[in-house]
């Protein structure tokens, strides 16, 4: 997927003395998005076979 390349390329985080903190670029905040997206389609998923397996049990006999 598109989201996992991205965020391959990921930057690592440098630990020197002497670093300036600074704004987020664009890049990591299109990374974040696409990692919080990744986990809400997992939550989405689990929620789609939670409702599957009620609708067997309750709907089912």
């Amino acid at each position: 997927m598109i989201g996992d390349i991205l965020l391959f390329g990921k930057k690592k985080d440098t630990q020197g003395f002497g670093e300036e903190s600074r704004e987020p670029s664009t890049g990591d905040n299109i990374r974040e998005f696409l990692l919080s997206l990744r986990y809400f389609r997992i939550f989405i998923a689990l929620w789609n076979i939670f409702m599957m397996f009620c609708m067997i049990v309750l709907f089912g006999s």
